[in-house]
């Protein structure tokens, strides 16, 4: 195998495959695929069993076709120590040669001062066969906005809980529900639920998948804002295209996502709160909440006087109600917290269900983000 690939490609693509690639691993999880074709196209493919990336790069010089597998760290370190070509200096491609045991990279590099070097670096090749080629990208089941995406997990992910017994796998990812209308994206551990909605431009009007959480953390990493993300659904696999990334990773299956929806209309009571008059209330219980006590805090209304308060310390304000709301629940605070801050509102809707075991949290004024943090038994 022989090719020569612009230095900017190759980096591109190294930057991609390290999100799948384990650090420091000997093994095929810590190597990458090469593969050069007849019609000047060079993919790399990194799987480390739960996803994998495939990169692919057009308009390369192809001499020899092949194909091989390299350990990433040392390609990695070597490859992107050097600087792209900005038109007076740095390296504008690089040459990859390979024998039926070595590899080697040469690197042609030019300096502000004319100057010229040429790098060298010679690595053992691995069994190319060890490493699994995800599938081709077949047909486009849906197709999703990468800063939906994005925005969607970033209300989500505190919620997800990514050590779930096997009898809870479905608590370990971010699940997606789709009808005519709307996207519903949720996440739980048990004791809270984040979910965010946006308007159903996906092209699926039914069903749902369990994204791993694994697989959202990689996509997050390779995505920017405002890309057309195409994706294929299979049995227990999911696949997303975009420029010339495929990346694939497993649905969570088997399991059903908690049917969770119809808890959101359970509640008689409820109070609007400024946002940042929540925070600030609970700022000074932040570093005295006691771990070993599910970072218990109870939160009480009575007579128009609203108070934050555990052993360590408290707070009182008054606010204008009606109704004689009369409140008192132990609920965990950093929990309460993070539901806070994952709502991006100025206003936030608190309501309470009639037997106070959970309270329900939305954005006041969208009403496009809910969140169900269950209460804490009173001591």
């Amino acid at each position: 195998m022989e090719f020569i690939i612009s230095t900017e490609a190759i980096q591109k693509a190294i930057k991609v495959l390290s999100v799948v690639t384990k650090a420091n691993a000997i093994d095929a999880t810590g190597r990458i695929l090469i593969e050069s074709t007849e019609n000047n196209t060079v993919e790399l493919v990194a799987n480390n069993g739960n996803t994998s990336a495939l990169y692919t790069v057009e308009d390369v010089e192809v001499i020899e076709p092949g194909r091989l597998s390299v350990g990433f760290s040392n390609i990695n370190n070597f490859i992107m120590s050097f600087r792209m070509w900005d038109g007076e200096s740095g390296s504008k491609t690089m040459r990859f040669k390979s024998s039926e045991k070595n590899i080697t990279i040469v690197v042609d590099n030019i300096y502000g001062n004319g100057k010229k070097t040429k790098a060298q670096l010679k690595l053992v090749s691995f069994n190319p066969l060890l490493i699994t080629t995800p599938k081709k990208f077949e047909r486009t089941d849906l197709i999703l906005n990468s800063t939906i995406f994005r925005n969607a997990t970033n209300k989500v992910l505190y919620a997800i809980n990514q050590k779930a017994d096997f009898g809870l796998a479905a608590l370990q990812g971010m699940n997606i529900q789709f009808d005519e209308n709307y996207m519903y994206f949720a996440g739980s551990d048990g004791r809270v639920l984040s979910e965010y909605q946006v308007n159903n431009v996906s092209g699926r009007l039914t069903g749902n998948i369990i994204l791993h959480y694994d697989f959202i953390m990689g996509l997050r990493r390779l995505i920017n804002d405002n890309i057309k993300m195409a994706i294929e659904i299979n049995d227990n696999s999911i696949s997303v295209k975009f420029n010339n990334i495929i990346f694939t990773g497993r649905l969570i299956i088997g399991q059903e996502f908690p049917d969770y929806r119809k808890t959101f209309e359970q509640f008689s009571k409820y109070l609007n709160f400024r946002k940042d008059f929540l925070v600030e209330a609970l700022s000074p219980f932040i570093d005295v909440l006691d771990t070993e006590d599910n970072f218990r805090i109870t939160f009480e209304i009575k007579d128009k006087l609203f108070k934050l308060y555990n052993d360590h310390a408290n707070m009182e304000s008054e606010i204008d109600i009606e109704g004689g709301l009369d409140i008192s629940i132990d609920i965990n605070g950093r929990l309460f917290l993070n539901s806070i801050d994952a709502i991006k509102d100025e206003a936030i809707l608190i309501k309470f269900s009639d037997n106070n075991q959970f309270i329900i949290m939305d954005s006041s004024t969208y009403n496009d983000q809910k969140a169900i943090v269950s209460t804490l038994r009173k001591r």
